[in-house]
């Protein structure tokens, strides 16, 4: 790539990262506001959330994508492993909520009428596959993250520091 094509992108970087934010943050509020009151007691209202959360899952993934480019031709190696820190918590609460989402489903489907079996295990396996394989992009974006700011690390000069405490001073007579 050649210089100019270089720092165009890293000009266009810095407000990728910023729409990227608006992209993860903006569905978020969106979706809680949503839920709002949270009630983790209620069968009704866990299955309702997590099976609307599917829906709210692809826009924020974008952003993470796009927040991972931005850090990565910024090389913000701070901003890669918060990447990566949260996207693998992110993973691991999507597929920690899936049993109790599939027991909720059980429970509400012995509730429901008849005719409203079929779509709602239609809705609820679409929904157990979106949370699955936004799981398996957080987890491949937290890898390729982590694994890019130890590269960085590694390839950024070392600054020479001059210690507060000098030892080299030799000795008193």
């Amino acid at each position: 790539m050649n210089e100019r094509m270089s720092e165009l992108l890293r000009a266009i970087a810095r407000p990728g990262l910023y729409f990227a934010v608006l992209l993860i943050v903006l569905p978020a509020v969106d979706f809680t506001t949503n839920v709002w009151p949270l009630r983790f007691g209620d069968v009704q209202w866990r299955f309702g959330a997590i099976g609307l959360l599917a829906g709210f899952t692809l826009t924020p993934l974008l952003g993470i994508f796009g927040a991972l480019l931005a850090a990565s031709l910024l090389e913000l190696t701070a901003v890669q492993r918060v990447i990566a820190f949260l996207s693998v918590a992110l993973a691991a609460i999507l597929v920690l909520a899936l049993p109790l989402f599939v027991l909720d489903w059980l429970q509400m489907r012995a509730s429901a009428p008849p005719e409203a079996v079929g779509p709602m295990d239609v809705g609820s396996i679409k929904a157990m596959f979106k949370h699955l394989a936004v799981a398996a992009s957080l987890i491949w974006f937290g890898v390729f993250a982590w694994r890019q700011a130890k590269r960085e690390a590694a390839h950024r000069p070392r600054r020479h520091t001059t210690p507060i405490i000098r030892t080299d001073l030799g000795s008193v007579d």
